[in-house]
């Protein structure tokens, strides 16, 4: 944990974003279970409090008849939803829908609760580079599909407030220098 947590040096925030792709329980629990168990402990032992989590939207696959490794890997990443927004760190947990190589097109769906579709890595990482900046977005689960919103527009949409109510429902009440 000491290796790992002096390699993020004096980041402002780590982000977890590898996955075994459902591949053997074995690996799944060392990728998705243990490896994340290890970075939430590196960063907190780095005095980093922000760490960003790229999960999967629960619906992934379901319309498929999935075998016991990729159900093993839905209930893994789950458990690592959950280890992560019961932590002290300043978590945000991102749900994308199915990765694709397509080129990105910069406009996202973002909230809550999204459909699963299909979604660029592109766009994935765009995303989550407009969360990274926007600390205000922070221990949210976010589920994140291809929309027609900018990316930078579908990221203030989930700024909140200290009431939990999204700033667009109390008349944006960011101070003008935040704008």
């Amino acid at each position: 944990m000491t290796e790992l947590a002096d390699a993020f040096g004096n980041a402002d925030a780590v982000v977890f974003t590898a996955g075994s792709n459902g591949g053997s329980a074995q690996t799944t629990k060392a990728i998705d279970g243990d490896g994340l168990t290890r970075a939430i402990e590196a960063t907190r032992h780095a005095g980093i409090r922000r760490l960003a989590l790229v999960s999967v939207l629960p619906e992934s696959w379901r319309e498929r008849d999935l075998d016991d490794e990729v159900e093993y890997y839905f209930t893994v990443k789950k458990q690592g939803d959950i280890a992560l927004s019961r932590s002290d760190l300043d978590w945000l947990i991102l749900r994308p829908s199915l990765l694709t190589d397509d080129p990105g097109v910069g406009t996202v769906s973002l909230g809550p609760a999204e459909f699963h579709g299909r979604i660029p890595r592109a766009d994935v990482a765009a995303t989550l580079a407009e969360l990274l900046h926007e600390r205000r977005v922070n221990r949210q689960i976010l589920e994140l599909n291809t929309g027609s919103t900018p990316i930078r527009d579908a990221v203030t949409a989930n700024v909140r407030a200290s009431d939990g109510r999204p700033l667009a429902e109390q008349g944006d009440a960011r101070s003008p220098g935040e704008q």
